[in-house]
């Protein structure tokens, strides 16, 4: 309705004409008692006065901000009423609201990006990225094996809000089943605020072995959780890009024995590179040398045995005696006169270790 009021009392169809509403609902108001018509005429027809029409303004412009006519009755009849306590009802009503269109939204535009496919496919992918979100975890990892038609940014917006590590590990198998275009999400996945979405990114990356991944994945190498950078390590890998060889073998000889194992099985997966740098430059700490120790023993070829013999000497006692021990598996001269050089060495757990290794040797 407009701002001016009339100078005399209308009639019901008149107020209906002016302000839209229909006589059905002024008629409703009357009977709630939230706006009760002031005079009535000779045929007992409801006028409608300049005060009416004064409570009837209010009314319309405390419902456009969405309060009920319970709470528009109390606004304008209780003294006691608090009008910012409703108003804090709403804006926490709408921040819901909106929360909820903004996922809708997201999901729609999920279900559009990876939509290539007719209506009955959409169908189903639909159908299947609903049970994505079901609330128990075994329905939702059957929808992932049964997921051919999720699209892939359906998977990756679920993997970065799943928290269940079975679940997170099924969709991490089902994105890597899309190929090299899942890559690039999952880089980005790698800077997720949830430990378990950057592990499984990083191990899903493992398996596409896309040389864009080695940069983000040596920055995970400073996560402060364990099994991410282990998983960063392991992903590192498998790549065997020479640009994160210095990082992982500035990782040898930590005493977090999960991270630990993987240093060791990626510098491996590496073979003569690792071997190569290991022989050049060997680590500077005792313990990060007696790891490098476990790779060179499981690398073939000359420069392992070649690093492995030049430990043998080693000025540390406990290095010298890891270095011995995997001579045990080293054919050839050099390895028995390294080995005869320690069982003369004097040191007592080395001589036996080197008299046990020649003895078995000669048989």
């Amino acid at each position: 309705m407009t701002q001016r009021v009339p100078d005399g009392p209308l009639r019901i169809g008149e107020v209906s004409r002016r302000t839209g509403l229909t006589v059905r609902a002024l008629h409703h108001y009357d009977r709630l008692g939230l706006l009760v018509p002031s005079e009535r005429s000779w045929g007992d027809h409801r006028l409608y006065t300049p005060s009416d029409l004064q409570r009837l303004l209010a009314i319309q412009h405390l419902r456009a901000l969405g309060l009920s006519l319970a709470e528009v009755a109390a606004a304008l009849d209780d003294p006691g009423f608090d009008p910012n306590r409703v108003l804090d009802d709403h804006i926490d009503r709408l921040h819901a609201q909106l929360a909820l269109q903004q996922e809708l939204l997201q999901r729609l535009q999920v279900l559009r990006a990876g939509n290539e496919a007719g209506w009955p496919d959409l169908l189903e992918a639909i159908a299947l990225t609903q049970r994505l979100q079901h609330p128990d975890a075994t329905v939702r990892v059957r929808a992932v094996l049964d997921g051919d038609a999720v699209p892939l940014p359906a998977l990756l917006d679920r993997l970065a809000a799943e928290s269940d590590p079975a679940v997170q590990d099924m969709l991490g198998w089902a994105v890597v089943q899309h190929g090299g275009e899942a890559a690039a999400p999952l880089i980005e996945l790698l800077v997720s605020g949830q430990a378990g979405v950057r592990l499984h990114a990083a191990r899903a990356l493992a398996k596409l072995g896309d040389p864009a991944a080695v940069e983000p994945l040596l920055a995970l190498l400073d996560d402060p959780v364990e099994q991410v950078r282990a998983a960063a390590v392991t992903a590192l890998g498998r790549l065997a890009d020479e640009r994160s060889l210095p990082a992982l073998i500035g990782l040898l000889g930590t005493t977090q024995s999960t991270l630990a194992a993987a240093v060791t099985d990626a510098l491996i997966d590496f073979g003569d590179a690792a071997a190569r740098r290991l022989a050049a430059d060997p680590p500077a700490a005792a313990p990060a040398r007696a790891q490098a120790i476990e790779v060179l023993a499981q690398l073939d070829g000359a420069l392992a045995r070649d690093a492995l013999l030049a430990h043998a000497a080693d000025p540390d006692p406990q290095v010298r005696l890891a270095a011995v021990f995997a001579l045990a598996d080293v054919p050839g001269e050099a390895a028995d006169a390294a080995l005869a050089d320690a069982a003369a060495s004097g040191d007592r757990q080395l001589v036996t270790l080197a008299e046990r290794i020649m003895a078995d040797r000669r048989r």
